[in-house]
């Protein structure tokens, strides 16, 4: 477990202490699945061709984060697909 504080001089994560620690139990944490998010996402939205466009537009997402320039106003996470 870490600690993320907010403000501007944020200079990445730092260790939680033992005392704090010991309060938290272990998490799996997994990769979500994009191109179910994003079908289910259109397919709520009322789209037909659900399936096919998520894939669409989650392999849309992948190549822009492979091939654009890393800058930090770019976000081809879950958080920007969901938008």
């Amino acid at each position: 477990v870490t600690l993320n504080p907010a403000g501007k001089g944020y200079g990445g994560r730092s260790k939680l202490p033992d005392n704090l620690k010991q309060l938290f139990r272990s998490v799996a944490m997994t990769v979500p699945d994009n191109d179910l998010i994003a079908e289910v996402l259109l397919l709520a939205e009322g789209f037909r061709l659900a399936r096919e466009l998520g894939r669409k537009v989650v392999s849309l997402f992948q190549l822009s984060k492979q091939l654009l320039s890393p800058q930090q106003h770019y976000d081809w996470g879950l958080r920007a697909l969901k938008t």
